[in-house]
């Protein structure tokens, strides 16, 4: 395994883009983990060139660090509850507390903590890309395979949302993770792409698979009452 340490934010995206089977490297979670998606590939270490910190703007908007934690999450006074408890979704309080928020949305997983909140409370990226900075939504970015570096999250504080997580136990791979904020919601199905939109009947739209983490039956029926259940 190679790891290459770039000096700068934008020399990182220019070598990923230099070398197709290239994944940054923040927390590790995935990238070092056996089977995880650095295996076979050559690593760009981003630390030290994104900020890990946690601040509230003069807009009052939050802006989260891309290397910051799932566990900085929660322990910061400025993240709203509901975020924290996406956060929580992570059971093992050593991958919390490795695991990054960026590392976290840039895997684009089907089981992702969250991928699903992030784009119904409309949280919005500031990136680098080889053209420069530039700023995306969540929910834009997540269908795609850009391969942008993500600086930082800014959220609204004041928003609150609903999220749901099905699993097998507390530390396996989610089932399904629902997220709703007014009228946006998204649906994480494992084996399936997330999908979004303005109904429960998003529901719908998903290509359910049956897998270890359940039948697609199963998932199916999961996604169509998830928001009945337990959302607003």
């Amino acid at each position: 395994m190679v790891i290459h340490h770039p000096s700068t934010a934008l020399e990182a995206v220019m070598t990923r883009k230099e070398i197709p089977c290239s994944v940054y490297l923040a927390g590790g979670t995935e990238d070092l983990r056996l089977g995880g998606q650095g295996e076979g590939k050559e690593l760009i270490d981003i630390n030290g060139l994104v900020s890990s910190d946690i601040v509230k703007r003069d807009d009052g908007m939050i802006e989260i660090g891309a290397l910051a934690t799932l566990q900085d999450l929660i322990e910061s006074d400025l993240i709203p509850e509901c975020v924290k408890k996406g956060a929580r979704l992570c059971a093992s309080f050593e991958k919390r507390n490795s695991a990054t928020v960026g590392g976290n949305i840039a895997s684009r997983r089907d089981d992702s903590y969250l991928g699903a909140l992030f784009c119904v409370l409309d949280v919005v990226m500031h990136t680098i890309t080889p053209h420069g900075e530039e700023d995306k939504k969540v929910s834009d970015y997540f269908p795609t395979g850009c391969r942008r570096l993500i600086l930082s999250f800014v959220l609204d504080p004041k928003k609150e949302a609903f999220i749901k997580r099905f699993g097998n136990t507390s530390s396996s791979h989610a089932t399904l993770i629902a997220a709703q904020c007014e009228d946006r919601f998204a649906l994480s199905v494992k084996g399936s792409k997330m999908v979004m939109g303005s109904s429960p009947e998003i529901y719908k739209d998903v290509e359910y698979v049956s897998d270890i983490a359940g039948s697609a039956e199963y998932k199916k029926y999961l996604a169509s009452i998830v928001f009945t259940e337990g959302g607003k």
